[in-house]
């Protein structure tokens, strides 16, 4: 008998760690889905996970602990006794998930560091053995401790251009600023290290217009012009995180 009522007990307890996971998800996919329209959880699970790759990592895990849970609810024969019970490994997935989406990691986790910096006045042909030697096309540009722009391989192409002169380029004594004005503006936004996953991609998304698209989303302690980065994402970073 004693042994039959331990063995409820944990059924009970594992159903009971099931329940608090689940409820602690459908919170943050609400958030993330900015309290809209719907507060269905395979609703919110659909719209959420087109703005965010680790929610389609987890989408078809979550989907099946949805029917799971309403199994667990719905087909109580009485108060805190379940018909069904989670697998242990079920159990500890979805505790996992709710951990990861009540904590998300910092966007530090999918950011390229250490950053390559150049000043304003450093020569032009120094970012370009840069970019030759790393295959980088993107470095953000300093003057002193103040962000001025972020040169791209697309604005030194422009540079280029308009410095072809009989099919050759003097190059000497061009400057980095002096390709500030080839590049896009507001292209790179600064951030503050305690900015997460989610956040970084709904800023993204928020900025998927061609003419608005970000570059890069620089990393600094506070989220300052006058910090030095710790890290830099890209476009190309986001698309990492869909298979890491």
């Amino acid at each position: 008998m004693a042994n039959e009522k331990n063995e409820i007990k944990r059924q009970r307890e594992k159903s009971e760690r099931f329940e608090i996971a689940f409820n602690q998800i459908h919170t943050e996919l609400k958030k993330l889905g900015n309290n809209g329209d719907t507060d269905h959880f395979v609703e919110l699970l659909h719209k959420v996970k087109n703005r965010h790759a680790p929610i389609r990592r987890y989408f078809e895990d979550l989907k099946s602990y949805a029917r799971l849970r309403n199994a667990l609810v719905h087909e109580k024969s009485r108060k805190n006794f379940y018909i069904a019970e989670p697998h242990t490994e079920v159990v500890e997935q979805i505790e996992s998930i709710a951990e990861f989406m009540s904590v998300p990691p910092s966007i530090l986790t999918v950011a390229s560091k250490p950053v390559k910096t150049f000043q304003a006045d450093d020569d032009v042909s120094e970012a370009i053995l840069e970019m030759d030697k790393y295959e980088y096309t993107q470095y953000p540009v300093y003057d002193g401790n103040q962000f001025k722009f972020l040169i791209t391989e697309s604005g030194l192409r422009k540079f280029f251009s308009s410095r072809l002169r009989e099919a050759s380029i003097d190059l000497s004594g061009q400057k980095i600023a002096d390709v500030q004005e080839y590049e896009k503006t507001n292209t790179v936004k600064i951030v503050s290290k305690d900015m997460n996953i989610f956040e970084l991609e709904d800023l993204y998304e928020s900025r998927t217009e061609s003419e608005n698209k970000l570059e890069a989303v620089i990393i600094t302690e506070n989220g300052s012009h006058k910090e030095e980065p710790v890290g830099i994402v890209s476009s190309w970073d986001l698309i990492k995180m869909e298979t890491d």
